[in-house]
């Protein structure tokens, strides 16, 4: 809960005037009242093998987080003052002294984890997220259709005008109002709706259609960069082998038609055989997913209590309440056994007993 509303509830409940200061000596009562070997054994029991990495930068820190998604828990954390791969290395290293058996490992495009993982883990797969490789490649795609629509920029106003004179009261069509769009006002309809392009063929209602169509009448060149986009989300459909996965890919480089445009002959560089294997990890798997997002998910938790609650500055203070949201979350976990649970009840007790005197 944030401090604000502690002394409030403190305040409306108890009838106790609690400064912010009162309350850091039970922020370190708290903490010095936990024992993280119990978090290890839970960790090390319920691990399936799936690690879910990441990193968020605060203050000049960098604070390296694994999750287990499969099961659905954070497994540690620490804070480190520089992102190098010395950090990275004893990070890695750390958690396999604690018994962790990785077999797939997620994580982002990040170079620190091209070498780490092998030293640590000599047969561990390495799942790159999916979700950054294509917005990679959508980038490319989008920079030739802001491409596009600078060309018809330039141009100006040019193309059908209204005749001068007193409007028409007659409320004109969309399709009739399209028609008479100058090339300026062409090219700002390309860019509102530029994501058309890019977007899966079972995400677009009617209207993007109907839009879709009149942006490829505008500039027929971006037909080119549409079908190079369709079969590319082919490349990771659920469900087909790896060997399909390849196959794929081999005819889409092998393309005579895709390699004519300079962006999309650079987009398909970002699926060569060393950077595509790394992709379709996950096809070889029955339950692995193919984005880190559980662990992202978990970084926006922490900037939302960091930034907007807390602001948390002091190494040891963080470090700290951290330690203790990931107790509080593993007492809450469903893998959290019975005979742990009774562990604590004198715990809670002498808490109660505390607050009261």
């Amino acid at each position: 809960m944030p401090d604000r509303l502690v002394i409030e509830r403190r305040q409306e409940d108890h009838l106790l005037k609690v400064s912010l200061g009162d309350m850091h000596p039970c922020f370190l009562w708290a903490h010095e009242h936990i024992t993280m070997e119990e978090h290890w054994d839970v960790v090390r029991a319920n691990f399936s093998g799936v690690w879910c990495s990441d990193e968020v930068h605060d203050s000049g820190r960098t604070m390296l987080c694994a999750t287990a998604p499969l099961h659905n828990f954070t497994g540690s954390f620490t804070l480190a003052e520089h992102h190098d791969q010395t950090h990275m290395d004893a990070f890695l290293h750390a958690r396999k002294d604690r018994g962790w058996d990785v077999q797939v490992a997620m994580t982002d495009g990040s170079p620190l984890y091209k070498e780490s993982w092998q030293s640590s883990w000599k047969d561990v797969e390495h799942q790159l997220c999916l979700f950054h490789g294509i917005k990679e490649v959508h980038k490319l795609i989008l920079d030739g259709v802001r491409a596009i629509k600078n060309r018809l920029q330039r141009q100006g106003h040019k193309g059908c005008k209204t005749r001068p004179g007193r409007p028409s009261k007659k409320v004109q069509q969309p399709r009739q109002r399209r028609q008479g769009m100058s090339q300026k006002e062409q090219a700002t309809f390309i860019w509102e709706h530029q994501e058309l392009i890019v977007r899966q063929q079972e995400e677009r209602s009617d209207q993007d259609k109907e839009d879709r169509v009149w942006m490829l009448t505008i500039a027929p060149e971006l037909k080119l960069f549409r079908q190079c986009n369709r079969p590319f989300y082919r490349l990771f459909e659920q469900g087909i082998p790896k060997p399909c996965a390849r196959s794929r890919r081999t005819r889409m480089v092998n393309n005579p038609a895709d390699p004519a445009n300079a962006l999309l002959a650079t987009s398909l560089k970002k699926l060569s055989t060393d950077k595509f294997a790394p992709m379709i990890v996950f096809l070889g798997w029955e339950n692995v997913d193919c984005t880190n997002n559980h662990v992202e998910r978990n970084h926006r938790v922490f900037r939302m209590r960091q930034k907007t609650r807390y602001k948390r500055r002091k190494d040891h203070t963080m470090a700290k309440a951290l330690a203790l949201d990931l107790y509080a979350r593993m007492l809450r976990h469903p893998f959290y056994e019975h005979n742990f649970r009774e562990q604590h009840l004198p715990f809670q007790e002498e808490s109660i007993q505390k607050m009261a005197a």
